[in-house]
């Protein structure tokens, strides 16, 4: 077993483990002090925010597992690996790829991960919602609104009903805004209520654009029924003008 199998190991198995003081000694054994990780949901800076980010993800996500898959790949200090998410029967509900920087004490100095397959599970959840906005795509069908579903937008006195109704500023806004992506910056959950504050990036015109908001989202059944947009930017704002 050579040194990037033993550290990759390492990292699948914090990525599973439940017990927070197990997870932040296999922590320790496989980032730097100073190594960052980012994928297109989540990021932590460091052994205990890798820690800490995994124990929220497990809180928003019980039950899974990660399994690595395939050979791993090394050039120069650079490891690349595959890996998929599997729930307690075995289905895949995610697999990716992620990079890592291989540094000389044998642990990594950064890992960049990339999804290859978005979760496909049965149940609304921040990270498919936060995977969805990494790569915003309204060609593909989707059973997570409800058909009824209520959206509440900036500028609106009343509300949107209706799947057709919903997205058509989110339409709107994609025209305008071709290359825009959200970034899930916090959230915070209470029975089926979510709120999620983001951070909005893309290009209007030759502009380029950041700005925050929040969404309360509400769900039941593995659909939301329920979405309150709160954002002040003026191009939001626009979106039902």
């Amino acid at each position: 077993m050579t040194e990037h199998d033993v550290l990759v190991g390492r990292y699948i198995d914090t990525w599973n483990e439940t017990d927070s003081s197990r997870r932040s000694a296999l922590a320790e054994l496989v980032l730097t002090d100073g190594a960052r990780y980012t994928d297109p949901m989540m990021s932590g800076t460091g052994p205990k925010g890798f820690a800490e980010m995994i124990g929220a993800f497990q809180a928003q996500m019980p039950g899974l597992k990660f399994e690595h898959v395939g050979a791993i790949d090394a050039t120069g200090a650079m490891v690349r690996f595959s890996w998929r998410l599997v729930d307690a029967g075995g289905r895949q509900l995610a697999s990716g790829t992620d990079i890592g920087e291989f540094s000389i004490d044998g642990r990594f100095a950064g890992i960049t991960g990339f999804l290859d397959s978005t979760l496909m599970g049965p149940a609304w959840c921040v990270e498919k919602y936060a995977a969805f906005w990494a790569a915003p795509d309204f060609s593909r069908s989707t059973d997570e609104l409800a058909s009824g579903i209520e959206g509440y937008w900036p500028g609106l006195r009343g509300a949107l009903k209706g799947v057709e109704a919903y997205v058509r500023p989110l339409h709107e806004l994609l025209r305008r805004v071709p290359d825009f992506r959200l970034e899930v910056a916090d959230h915070a959950s209470r029975g089926d209520t979510v709120f999620i504050r983001w951070i909005a990036t893309g290009t209007h015109g030759d502009v380029p654009l950041r700005f925050e908001g929040v969404d309360c989202v509400r769900h039941s059944n593995g659909q939301v029924y329920e979405n309150r947009i709160y954002c002040d930017h003026p191009l939001i704002q626009a979106l039902n003008g």
